[in-house]
């Protein structure tokens, strides 16, 4: 058994994402817009539950694309890349005709894509950092929706997603090549009992890495896409409406929440940061761990911008319920995914009951509120549960550099 693990040098580290790589990242631009537009029915309990299903679909073969451009390097196949993109581009267009038409289309281009990640890395290589990409059960599910009508269709799709965030959670790398390579041996030896066997034939089993710097590079990445559609809804719902102080102001608070979550994600996050940014260590917090995280970070990004949209078409009158749980019910998971990660990672829970705990329970408050304190009070309310830890992470910042650089 060999391990495939990029060098520490630093060419490695000074990698970036290619020209490839963003030219791709320019579909998930689209797709993203594409599901946000299916919180603008109402939203109602299935619109919400339809968004999980195909925000976690959709990040789920961006993800496996992308982890594909960056174990391959330099040996990236740009036309597989491109097939890839056309493929995500299909499910992207496909989402304006759910849950009606189009839920055919989308499931298949999943099952296509996700059938043909697995066989791309060559024989005898399994993906360690991420189990997902080998174990194809999760996909199952939705190849049997191919023949099932709706409801049932978008339960077999929950299905398939819930065995794949399974996988990411319970099943460990290290083990499964342990195992793979367990079955190879006794393979092997069966193999080599007849005379026809050649021992220069026999394939190697290697263990593929992901580059963690570049990981965290592409994992910041999409996180500046769901921050720039988010930044386009609020845009597009000012401008569709006249303009008056209300408006305005709701425009203002609104930017204020994006570049919030921007600085507070990326730049002054504390744990969260290091997360996204490849600093934290296997040992903390296993690469799968972390691409979880990120999924369902960004998800509730996402809904939190949707959210802004939404509350900016309303700026006359009250929010409703369904509003009020995309923009704060969004805050909220934001919140407490920041606290999930703080109790998994240093410094611990003390962390985690500084703010992301506290912020997420006065989420959750504004959630019950929404519909009776308008749009303008929603929002502005929001703005400063963002820039609270947003103040504290950047104080704690400056202490921490003081300390290290007194001078």
């Amino acid at each position: 058994m060999t391990t495939d693990t990029p060098p520490e040098t630093a060419e490695t580290h000074e990698r970036h994402a290619s020209w490839m790589e963003l030219f791709f990242d320019l579909v998930a631009v689209a797709g993203i817009a594409q599901l946000t537009h299916l919180l603008h029915h109402g939203p109602t309990l299935g619109d919400f539950a339809l968004y999980g299903l195909l925000y976690l679909a959709f990040w789920m073969v961006w993800a496996v694309v992308m982890l594909y451009g960056n174990i391959a390097r330099d040996h990236t196949r740009v036309t597989l890349m491109l097939a890839a993109m056309l493929g995500l581009g299909v499910m992207a267009a496909a989402v304006a005709g759910l849950p009606e038409r189009h839920a055919t289309a989308f499931a298949a281009v999943y099952v296509i894509v996700r059938i043909a990640s697995g066989r791309i890395w060559g024989r005898g290589k399994i993906v360690v950092d991420w189990p997902t990409i080998e174990l194809g059960a999760g996909i199952l599910p939705w190849l049997v929706s191919l023949w099932v009508p709706a409801p049932w269709k978008y339960v077999c799709w929950a299905v398939g997603l819930a065995i794949d965030l399974w996988v990411m959670f319970a099943v460990s790398g290290e083990k499964l090549l342990a195992e793979a390579q367990s079955q190879f041996d006794r393979r092997l030896r069966r193999m080599r009992r007849t005379r026809a066997f050649d021992e220069s034939r026999v394939p190697k089993l290697e263990a593929v890495h992901a580059d963690p710097a570049h990981l965290g590079e592409r994992l910041g990445l999409y996180v500046i896409i769901v921050l720039g559609e988010g930044v386009i809804a609020v845009i597009n719902a000012v401008g569709g409406v006249p303009w008056n102080a209300r408006v305005l102001t709701l425009g203002f608070a609104s930017f204020v929440i994006l570049a919030g979550l921007w600085a507070l994600t990326l730049l002054y996050g504390g744990v969260v940061a290091r997360l996204l940014g490849g600093s934290v260590p296997e040992s903390v917090m296993p690469r799968r761990h972390i691409m979880a995280m990120h999924c369902f970070l960004t998800g509730a990004i996402a809904t939190i911008a949707g959210g802004l949209g939404l509350s900016i078409d309303h700026a006359a009158g009250h929010l409703t319920t369904g509003i009020g749980w995309t923009l704060c019910g969004g805050a909220a998971a934001y919140f407490i995914i920041n606290a999930v990660v703080g109790l998994r990672t240093r410094p611990g829970w003390k962390w985690s009951l500084i703010w992301p705990v506290p912020c997420a329970l006065v989420a959750v408050g504004l959630v019950i509120f929404a519909p009776h304190i308008g749009a303008l009070g929603v929002v502005c309310a929001l703005a400063g549960l963002i820039l609270w830890p947003l103040l504290w992470e950047s104080r704690a910042d400056r202490m921490l550099r003081r300390e290290h650089h007194p001078g």
